[in-house]
């Protein structure tokens, strides 16, 4: 892997953001892919990055700290035991404050494919000053109670009825449009503003609670999948809620 700089994004006028990646286990091919993709289609200079590692093997751990010091531009929050997404993210996003307008969020299996993604995100974020979010947006419907009760005693609630829809059964449920969790980029401003990720949260449902407590907020999501493939290696939590893809749809209305 070359260490010189990409041919393209050599600088972002008035964009900065800090990436974090979240890794786990035995799946040094993954970080491996990531890190060496994401050096290879970005200028390290554009960027810093969190990388938190999560139960990871020791030779994860190796090739991060082999481009921490290559580059410079990385921190470690090594976790020795798995402590699940939601609070190793929490740890992530508070330990240190973050000092960029923006936070990208990558998941192990998640990883950037073209020079010019951050430079054509940077753009959008330009072009459209209103979105708070990007990422690929997607929705998920949910029948039970219970998350209606999580959702309205968040302190992110604001009042607002839930979304109400049809699934893919054609049953009317609770109805929730988001990015989903293994890319997205965010104002960092709004990560404070709504304590995410919700201190309550551990492993599942923080994106499409995110999209929500986004909405109850009265904050834009929009699209941006440029340049970024998402979640391409075998699933992993089996068990989460089936969503469906909705390429174009604006998340700002009822």
């Amino acid at each position: 892997m070359s260490s010189e700089t990409p041919p393209s994004c050599t600088r972002l006028d008035g964009f900065s953001a800090t990436i974090c990646v979240a890794c786990y286990g035995p799946h040094t091919d993954l970080a491996e892919r990531f890190l060496s993709n994401l050096y290879c289609h970005t200028n390290p200079a554009l960027f810093t990055l969190r990388a938190g590692l999560n139960e990871v093997a020791p030779s994860t751990l190796a090739l991060f700290r082999e481009h921490a010091a290559r580059y410079g531009n990385i921190d470690l929050f090594i976790e020795p035991k798995n402590v699940f997404k939601s609070p190793l993210m929490r740890r992530m996003f508070y330990e240190k404050p973050i000092l960029t307008p923006w936070v990208l969020w990558f998941d192990d299996d998640s990883h950037p494919t073209r020079p010019d993604w951050l430079q054509r995100l940077a753009l959008r974020t330009e072009a459209a000053p209103g979105v708070i979010q990007w990422g690929q947006t997607h929705a998920l419907w949910r029948t039970d109670e219970a998350i209606h009760d999580f959702i309205s005693s968040a302190s992110w609630f604001r009042g607002l009825p839930l979304r109400r829809g049809v699934n893919l059964d054609g049953v009317d449920a609770f109805e929730f449009r988001f990015a989903t969790g293994g890319f997205w980029a965010i104002r960092t401003e709004v990560i404070h503003q709504l304590n995410w990720p919700d201190p309550r949260l551990v492993q599942a449902n923080d994106d499409f609670l995110l999209g929500e407590a986004l909405r109850q907020n009265g904050h834009e999501i929009g699209l941006f999948e440029y340049g970024v493939a998402i979640n391409k290696a075998a699933r992993r939590n089996a068990g989460a809620p089936e969503v469906e893809r909705l390429p174009g749809v604006p998340l700002d209305g009822a």
